[in-house]
């Protein structure tokens, strides 16, 4: 796949400075490049502020790449008459004078200014007080492709050298286009308009510049200046069907003009994937909007043939995608809440490959999202992907909520990042939101075609204030509040009956337009206009509901005085800062309903409560009297909110995607079928880690001399699970026929079985029947018990355990403060229990708990371990790997075979001790229960799986004739014929793996699997 050829590569870099100035004082980057003035500073770049951010000031700056930029600040008085274009004041023009030393010249760089005198400026050469940076040397940069941060630190005070002054975000020259072959874009529509001429039959196709919510334009932009041509795969956006002898010419033509691949879906399967799942259920529960009842005011209920309808058209895309898939170093992203399965179908095909997805819409919180049938199925094909993306840190927040409370799923935040991990991989979450192209609508403005439309709306609302809006004709809108709210304000202001006008906008979607929301806002408007238009025509409500062009938008925004948006549950919504942009100066007031996203992001937005329509009242009356009194706070905020706007683009918000996508890690393994069921989608594993033969394993067995058995306690040889209480994991033993078998291996002399617990001595003792022929290492190992023996040692004797007070004091302080949640005191350590409480808010006080004892208890030899539901203080010197140590050395002769089987993390020292003190020769089956990062080099599904083993090694090597005694099901790895040879045990490799173990030979790489469902 070829790339376009790149234009003049530019830099985004962005002056960040700290300066302390007075009332009137401002500041401004002058430079020996004509973007930064020339050394004049008259032509300088004028930074920033605001209330919060004072004193620090920045200012965004589009500067030529691979450059070498020689620059200094200045402090300049307010003195608009003398300085054209300088508006900025901060406070009262009052304050002290300040006198310019002269700055080093710029030594005739590119765009300097006016001849040999570049860079030589006296005070008395602009009219008004200004101070120079006072040392010698200027400030230099050399600018790089992509975006840069320049953290020049105080006013005056030179940092060149200080290390971590300028950060690079994503550079061209050395960022995509050399190590990424190519990019696949997965949205539901691709980014082209289709139209078909009935006469000729013939198809015409444009770029959709208002594809993925306005940004079509600016993703371009983005993915052309890091040199990539991604290839689009989508449906076409037509409401003609392709006929199926017309479907290869289409799709041939979308290739080659537009690196399109489409996906031709029946139109009545789109009709029940759009309009039926995707916007008539997943729209409304997103945005929290979902009622009990429907339109019949019968109970909600979900359409199971909706949601299999959703799986098939996911499962459409998965083929097409992994049809042009052409590669290891292409990345795939895909977008929006249609696609939430598509990660997982093709991660169940593409093994390694680097998945981001983003989501455009809100994430609700878990108790509403709780409701879906088909929560987990949602979740789980997101948590495929290698990059999640949210807009707000609000949605991702509930995501992971999510998370915690319907999969147990923990998550972290690292040197700022979120992640959590799933299925043995780690899940990248992102907060970044989108921006719109500012150069598209600066160009727009330009046009020569626009000045008419401006004229006509100038003389339409000729002496009137103008409130405008532009919506999606949709309940979530909250359009009807915004009338009534003006409404209000007109009943209450009666003197602005003809000076004050409404212009909304209300673009209909047809799988969204509900009839008794669009009569409630016709009847609110013809309300409106009978009793306050002055009976010449002029009413004070224009409602206009049809699809707006982007040439009307921009003439809109550039008579509107201010923008009105009042949504009860939305998105980002972009339509403020396509307002920000094109709204011309002494204009660009905003008044944004706090559950819009964007309402965040621009800081000179008025956030208001849609539902407080007096509220509501009140800021339209503070709106029109700023707009009447042409308060310069107005200019200097929209000019504060341009700046924002410029600076977060949709080509940035794409580029420093890619970049995070770029360098995620996405550990890549050949995908191995296994058994009679390997052609069935969802059932697969993968090389290096196996799912453990339960025939290999006899094999092995009966061939040994001596055999070595561990293992764990609970959720090995019990079931625990997500759905466990704090009573069901107290009494948790395992049944009767793991027992006998247990006792039964327990007694052959060639074997020795031991139990590898936490647990206190008493409960192992009544879980196992007081076999005396199973050795028990209880307390992980702090009290041992050696097989055919009842004597009970300590493995350390003089073990100083007076950090146990101190550690009851802090957990019971924490038990106090989380419901559901309870201490177990054992004779050497402590665990606090949380499986009853609130998921997410037990997670929270675990994390707490344990950064907490680590701060006080750092003086002692102890370790703070936590696991599924718990967190644990112990001793530092016992584990269970301790224990296999001594358990090998008190054996009468080494052993020839080993089985390990455990299900924590306190269970990966015994795999780690396995894996490097063992002899190559030993017949060693370490087994991780459940699917993880591991050191084991097998793994089961489930603790079932297991008693299924002790079964078979019991049945098959002392055989005692009728049915077995175990209730499991079959492994897939046990449908393999016994005759098949068993897999070998992973050779030594690189440390790239997930979870590296040292050993003699280098670094041993575990692989995961992986058992996917519903796709």
């Amino acid at each position: 796949m070829s790339f376009p050829s790149s234009s003049v590569s530019n830099s985004r870099v962005t002056f960040v400075l700290r300066c302390a100035t007075e009332f009137g004082q401002r500041v401004r980057v002058i430079g020996n490049d004509s973007r930064l003035g020339g050394w004049d500073p008259r032509r300088g770049v004028e930074l920033t502020t605001s209330t919060g951010a004072w004193p620090s000031w920045r200012v965004s700056v589009d500067l030529p790449a691979g450059h070498k930029v020689e620059y200094k600040y200045v402090v300049l008085q307010s003195n608009p008459s003398a300085l054209a274009g300088d508006t900025l004041v901060v406070g009262s023009p009052d304050g002290p004078g300040m006198k310019a030393p002269t700055p080093i010249a710029g030594g005739g760089a590119e765009g300097s200014g006016s001849g040999s005198s570049a860079g030589i400026l006296s005070p008395e050469s602009v009219d008004g007080t200004m101070q120079w940076e006072l040392f010698e040397e200027n400030r230099t940069l050399t600018t790089r492709s992509g975006q840069m941060i320049v953290n020049d630190g105080e006013f005056g005070k030179w940092n060149d050298k200080e290390e971590g002054r300028v950060k690079c975000f994503l550079t061209t020259d050395e960022g995509f286009g050399d190590s990424i072959e190519s990019l696949v874009i997965v949205l539901y529509r691709l980014p082209i308009i289709s139209k078909r001429d009935h006469t000729t039959g013939a198809w015409d196709f444009k770029w959709d510049d208002d594809a993925l919510y306005l940004t079509s334009t600016g993703l371009r932009k983005g993915l052309e200046q890091l040199k990539v041509a991604p290839l689009w795969v989508g449906i076409l956006n037509s409401d003609e069907e392709v006929p199926m002898r017309e479907r290869d010419g289409v799709a041939d033509r979308l290739l080659e003009e537009f690196n399109c691949v489409p996906v031709f879906i029946p139109h009545d399967t789109l009709k029940q994937f759009y309009e039926g799942f995707c916007k008539g259920v997943l729209w409304p529960l997103f945005h929290m909007v979902s009622t009990a009842t429907d339109h019949t005011q019968h109970t909600t209920r979900f359409d199971d043939r909706l949601w299999r309808v959703y799986m098939n058209v996911n499962r459409m895309f998965r083929d097409k995608v992994v049809e042009v898939y052409d590669g290891d170093r292409q990345l795939i992203w895909v977008h929006d809440y249609h696609l939430m399965l598509l990660p997982q179908a093709l991660r169940s095909r593409l093994s390694g490959v680097k998945i981001g997805f983003f989501l455009h819409i809100p994430w609700p919180s878990s108790e509403v999202y709780r409701v879906l049938p088909w929560r987990n199925e949602l979740l789980k094909g997101m948590l495929s992907a290698t990059l999640l993306g949210f807009h707000l840190f609000d949605y991702a927040r509930h995501f992971l909520s999510a998370c915690v409370r319907l999969l147990n799923l923990e998550h972290e935040a690292n040197r700022g990042s979120l992640g959590l991990e799933y299925d043995g991989r780690h899940v990248m979450l992102r907060v970044s939101h989108i921006g719109v192209d500012p150069e598209r609508f600066s160009e727009g403005l330009n046009e020569s075609s626009l000045a008419d439309r401006v004229a006509e709306f100038k003389q339409r609302f000729a002496d009137c204030m103008v409130l405008g809006a532009v919506d999606d004709l949709d309940l979530i809108k909250g359009i009807s509040l915004k009338l009534l709210g003006f409404q209000r304000y007109l009943d209450t202001a009666p003197n602005m009956r003809g000076k004050v006008v409404l212009v909304q906008v209300a673009i209909p979607k047809a799988a969204r337009v509900k009839e008794s929301v669009r009569n409630e806002i016709r009847e609110l408007v013809a309300a409106i206009n009978d009793k306050h238009g002055d009976g010449s025509g002029r009413r004070p409500v224009w409602y206009l509901e049809e699809s707006i062009s982007f040439e009307s938008r921009l003439a809109l925004y550039s008579i509107m005085d201010a923008l009105v948006l009042t949504p009860i549950r939305d998105g980002l919504n972009l339509i403020p800062y396509e307002y920000i942009v094109s709204t011309s100066e002494g204009k660009g007031q905003l008044v944004l309903s706090e559950f819009t996203g964007c309402s965040r992001a621009l800081s000179s937005a008025v956030r208001v409560n849609p539902w407080d329509i007096e509220e509501l009242r009140g800021v339209l009356d503070m709106v029109v009297q700023k707009a009447l009194s042409k308060a310069p706070e107005v200019e200097l905020k929209r000019r504060a909110d341009k700046s924002y706007v410029s600076a977060h683009s949709s080509q940035q918000w794409a580029q420093s995607f890619l970049h995070d996508l770029k360098e995620a890690s996405e550990p890549a393994r050949a995908v191995v079928k296994v058994g009679p069921l390997a052609g069935l989608p969802g059932v697969l594993t993968y090389d290096e880690f196996t799912l453990l033969n339960r025939s290999s394993v006899l094999r092995a067995y009966k061939a040994a001399k001596r055999r070595l058995f561990l293992f764990d306690y609970d959720g090995t040889l019990t079931s625990i699970t997500e759905q466990s209480s704090q009573m069901a994991h107290a009494w948790a033993r395992p049944n009767e026929s793991v027992v006998a078998n247990l006792d039964t291996l327990s007694k052959d002399p060639l074997n020795d079985v031991y139990i590898m617990s936490g647990r206190k001595t008493e409960v192992l003792e009544a879980g196992l029947n007081n076999s005396p022929a199973i050795g028990i290492a209880a307390e992980h190992g702090f009290y041992f018990r050696k097989k055919n023996s009842t004597e009970w040692n300590k493995l350390l004797e003089d073990a100083d355990l007076s950090w146990m007070e101190l550690a009851l004091r802090i957990m019971l302080m924490y038990t106090d403060r989380t419901d559901g949640s309870y201490v177990e005191q054992k004779k050497a350590g402590l665990v606090w229990h949380y499986l009853d409480a609130d998921r997410e808010f037990g997670s929270w006080q675990a994390k707490e708990m344990r950064d907490h004892l680590e701060s006080l208890l750092s003086p002692f030899s102890v370790q703070v371990v936590s696991g599924y539901g718990w967190l644990q203080v112990r001793m530092s010197a016992m584990n269970k790997g301790v224990t296999v140590e001594t358990i090998l050395r008190d054996m009468p002769e080494a052993p020839d075979f080993v089985l390990c089987c455990g299900d924590d993390r306190t269970d990966e020292d015994m795999f780690a001790y396995l894996d490097t003190h063992l002899d190559p020769s030993v017949k060693q089956f370490t087994c991780t229960v459940g699917v993880k990062p591991s050191h084991a080099r097998y793994y089961l599904h489930s603790s079932n799986e297991v008693g299924a083993l002790l079964e078979t090694l019991v049945t098959g090597a002392y055989p005692r004739g009728g049915r077995s005694r175990h209730g499991g099901s079959m492994s897939l790895a046990d449908m393999v014929a016994d005759d098949e040879p068993s897999p070998p045990p992973p050779p030594p490799q690189s440390n790239n793996g997930p979870r590296p173990a040292a050993n003699s030979s280098g670094q041993k790489r575990r692989g995961l699997a992986s058992s996917l469902s519903g796709l």
